[in-house]
């Protein structure tokens, strides 16, 4: 080889890239902005590793390169590496931070109680699967702005922003439905007929407050300390109709009949005709005459009544114990 040819080899072989071996990476994760031979291929030297060959997929998201553009990029950078067969590939997925379905609808409920909605609304995305990614290293949060709410149609519209405050990386407008909801009383067992309700009997139930039923029962103060008219599935509504004082004069048993006035206290004995329970009114026979009366339930087993007929207007419990005894 003359001297000529030797200076043409020695420049060729210094211009042309270093070739390296190479192991392909079926799958991997970048953080970064751009992906690197590294992250495409094991067995490199460092500096080889390092260098960048195209841009990452978006936070959150994967790319998939095929056979040839994996071939195309290893003969490119010098690489020693050839697909084994047409389905050879690499799946690239860039790490993120997830602002979860359940942050966004956290946001626009505070959003939507700020701008004086009730304070528990239930959010539901027209998109229920949303989740919004950013790059590695920001806060996972979200503000809420251009906000338009419908009450009568419970629709809203509203931009996302993330994160919450700094520099904007994402922006993205959502549509919905806010739910007015409502915690419902229930009970928790099958409570018999005339069976005292007590707090342990009762769980809480939330429910779209435009699907109660007329007349259900919202607050537990209205239950607790009452007794059913009827048997009451579990878990569901209670209607106000099938809920009542405790019975304190049952259906056919012996009562005292209780006259009072401003200057003497007279008892007699009856039967009641009917279930009572405080202050209702119920019909009542004399024993002693067999006549049929109206009275107020004033105790267990105890009726009153004003002189003349005239029904008392209100609990009559404060009649004097010695001259007031409950027949059985």
């Amino acid at each position: 080889m003359n001297r000529l040819a030797a200076l043409l080899l020695s420049a060729t072989l210094l211009s042309a890239p270093i070739a390296s071996a190479a192991t392909l990476k079926p799958a991997g994760s970048v953080a970064a902005t751009q992906i690197t031979l590294g992250d495409l291929f094991d067995g490199l030297p460092a500096d080889v590793a390092a260098r960048m060959v195209m841009a990452a997929p978006a936070p959150g998201s994967s790319l998939t390169l095929d056979a040839g553009m994996l071939a195309r990029i290893a003969g490119a950078n010098g690489i020693t590496w050839r697909p084994i067969s047409p389905y050879d590939n690499a799946q690239i997925k860039r790490e993120a931070v997830e602002v979860s379905t359940a942050g966004i609808q956290d946001a626009l409920r505070t959003a939507l109680i700020q701008a004086g909605t009730g304070a528990d609304v239930d959010i539901q995305l027209d998109n229920r699967t949303l989740s919004l990614f950013l790059p590695t290293g920001s806060d996972a949060s979200v503000r809420v702005e251009n906000l338009a709410y419908e009450p009568a149609r419970g629709r809203l519209t509203a931009d996302l922003v993330a994160p919450a405050s700094g520099p904007e990386l994402m922006r993205q407008t959502v549509t919905g439905r806010a739910i007015d909801m409502v915690e419902l009383p229930v009970l928790t067992r099958r409570l018999q007929t005339g069976e005292v309700i007590s707090e342990g009997d009762l769980t809480y139930l939330r429910t779209p407050r435009d699907r109660l039923i007329a007349g259900a029962v919202t607050d537990s103060t209205d239950l607790v300390g009452k007794t059913l008219r009827r048997t009451v599935t579990p878990n569901q509504a209670v209607n106000s109709r099938d809920v009542r004082e405790p019975v304190l004069v049952a259906k056919g048993a012996m009562v005292t009949i209780m006259l009072q006035s401003d200057l003497m206290t007279l008892t007699t004995q009856g039967k009641s005709l009917a279930d009572g329970s405080q202050g209702e009114l119920v019909r009542i026979v004399n024993t002693s005459s067999s006549r049929v009366i109206e009275a107020i339930v004033a105790g267990p087993n105890l009726v009153a009544v004003r002189p003349a007929g005239q029904i008392a207007a209100a609990n009559q419990s404060a009649a004097r114990p010695a001259t007031v005894r409950a027949s059985r």
